[in-house]
């Protein structure tokens, strides 16, 4: 696209921007937003799937309604007004699916005017059910946003293409799972090149109108000078402050976004200067916070060595693929969940992703993946077991005044590691106490990762606090228990136990660490013979590796014990 052409359809966005970076809500007292406005981010009625669900089924079981629909389609829909679950969304979308098939097949005919009707529950079923969790819905919607996304005019940029493209990076996020194999069955070829070409210009695409949108979101529109006014500054200010809460949060250190360099004296870090490794001010301004008293704790005094100081974000490894294999010789069996999560960073200048849940059975490994994935990465991280945990003080902090004060745990973390985006291995989420006497561990984490991190105001400080760069890894066995506002902001992924084909890499990884623990050198602990790797063969089918760890800390002791026989 020309320049200006760019400038014109920046004009345009800038004019309505508001529509692109606040929820549209269903106004009141008319029907429901569309299913292709769902689709396009527009909010459920109520900000309710099942009140929009009984909203949008009312008029189909009216005795009135104009619209003839097949008899075991309408009982289905009657079943899933009375008692809405995912399984009769399912059988509904299915029953639907049905009718359609026989329409065009000829074999049940319906109306022409109201196929469109049947087609469109086929949709809506898949948007509810995307809504309560379902990754496989959530799969086709994806599929849904993409369609209407590329049927519009290429280079066209406007609320309902762009709210396209953030549904389907959000469905595509709540679908993203380990699909089985396709059965050959319904296999149908197609060229791989045609759909990886089509891909590619479609991503092309996608980032051109994203960035669009905001360059209009950042920046002042040309010709704008600053107001003179503190009042109209600070109007100004509100205003920026709640599109930010709207918007995802924008990262401040990406040069693609104009972003200006802060060096340590506040002074700023020009074009044409020396590149400067990315950062950020974690803590900005504290002169309003009351300083402590005699006797007191200082907060501000604690936050000295960081308060109004540009900390480093930690970069991504120069040699992704070293850092994949060490990872790999941890955690053989987590193949799948280490590409996912590395390889995003090679378009990053500082490493950042999203907020991870991962889940799988006991003994699976993850909070050991989760440290490595750290360490690897020098995001120097820390873990914190939330296991049987009674309230939310580990991590929110406690206010001053009290005598066991403290930061909330990311700014400790911050505190400790001099870098602004460290990692936060949060273990057993699913174990958290159901007391709220003190807050609750899942409520504060929602807030901690949440649009509101970058503006978290922290109890101890008393101040507000931008914790938008702090990474967040953590585990869990089920999901049932995990609150679904954490899990809509979390990449869920699964780690499975090992099988006994990892056994060798894993029992290796183990009796490094085992080594580290008792003070060891590799001459006192040498690597395992043929009988020793009989026995953990032996005894060590798969599962485990707490299991896997006692076998090989038992064979060191046997070691110890005198010479085999």
């Amino acid at each position: 696209m020309s320049t200006t052409a760019r400038r014109t359809a920046l004009a345009a966005v800038r004019k309505n921007l508001p529509s692109y970076t606040k929820p549209r809500w269903p106004k009141p007292g008319e029907k429901p937003h569309q299913t292709h406005e769902l689709l396009s981010g527009a909010e459920f009625e109520g900000s309710s799937v099942l009140q929009d669900l009984a909203t949008y089924l009312a008029p189909m079981l009216q005795p009135s309604w104009p619209h003839k629909l097949p008899k075991r389609l309408m009982t289905l829909l009657k079943g899933l007004c009375a008692e809405p679950s995912l399984a009769r969304m399912r059988m509904v979308e299915d029953a639907a699916q049905t009718v359609l098939d026989e329409t065009d097949a000829g074999r049940a005919p319906i109306l022409g005017q109201t196929v469109p009707i049947v087609e469109d529950i086929v949709d809506r079923m898949l948007v509810y059910a995307a809504a309560l969790g379902c990754q496989r819905a959530a799969a086709r919607c994806a599929v849904l946003c993409a369609r209407h996304w590329r049927g519009r005019p290429t280079g066209f940029a406007d609320p309902v293409t762009h709210g396209f493209m953030l549904s389907m990076l959000e469905y595509l996020h709540v679908a993203d799972l380990h699909l089985p194999p396709v059965d050959v069955r319904g296999y149908i070829q197609e060229s791989r090149h045609l759909q990886i070409w089509q891909a590619d210009k479609d991503a092309r695409r996608l980032v051109y109108l994203l960035s669009l949108v905001q360059e209009a979101v950042d920046a002042p529109e040309p010709g704008a000078s600053a107001p003179d006014d503190p009042e109209d500054r600070a109007a100004i200010a509100e205003d920026r402050a709640g599109i930010v809460r709207q918007a995802p949060p924008v990262t401040r250190t990406e040069p693609d976004f104009g972003v200006v360099w802060f060096n340590d004296d506040g002074s700023t870090h020009g074009a044409d200067d020396p590149p400067l490794a990315p950062g950020m001010i974690v803590i900005g301004d504290v002169s309003h916070v009351k300083k402590g008293g005699k006797g007191d704790h200082d907060p501000v005094k604690e936050a000295e060595a960081i308060v109004g100081k540009r900390l480093v974000l930690v970069t991504p490894p120069a040699d992704l693929g070293k850092a994949r294999g060490e990872l790999l010789g941890d955690a053989p069996h987590g193949e799948r969940v280490i590409d996912r999560l590395l390889r995003p960073l090679a378009a990053q200048d500082s490493v950042r992703i999203p907020p991870v849940l991962i889940w799988g059975p006991p003994g699976a490994g993850k909070t050991r993946f989760a440290r490595r994935y750290g360490e690897v990465l020098d995001l120097s991280p820390a873990v914190y077991s939330l296991g049987g945990a009674s309230d939310a003080m580990a991590l929110t902090g406690v206010a001053r005044g009290w005598s066991t004060g403290g930061f909330c745990a990311p700014l400790r973390e911050i505190l400790r590691t001099k870098i602004a985006n460290p990692l936060l291995v949060v273990d057993e989420i699913d174990k958290v106490g159901t007391s709220r006497h003190n807050g609750h561990a899942g409520d504060a984490l929602i807030s901690m990762i949440g649009e509101t991190a970058a503006r978290y105001r922290d109890p101890y400080l008393q101040a507000e606090v931008d914790l938008s760069r702090v990474q967040w890894i953590l585990t869990a066995n089920s999901l049932d228990t995990v609150p679904r506002p954490l899990l809509d902001r979390c990449l869920v992924l699964r780690l499975d136990e090992p099988g006994p084909a990892q056994l060798r890499t894993l029992a290796n990884s183990i009796l490094a660490d085992v080594r580290a623990d008792r003070g060891l050198d590799e001459q006192w602990a040498p690597a395992f013979d043929g009988v020793e790797w009989a026995a953990l063969e032996a005894h060590w089918p798969g599962g485990s590796l707490r299991a896997l760890r006692r076998l090989v800390e038992t064979v060191l002791d046997a070691r110890e014990a005198g010479p085999r026989q």
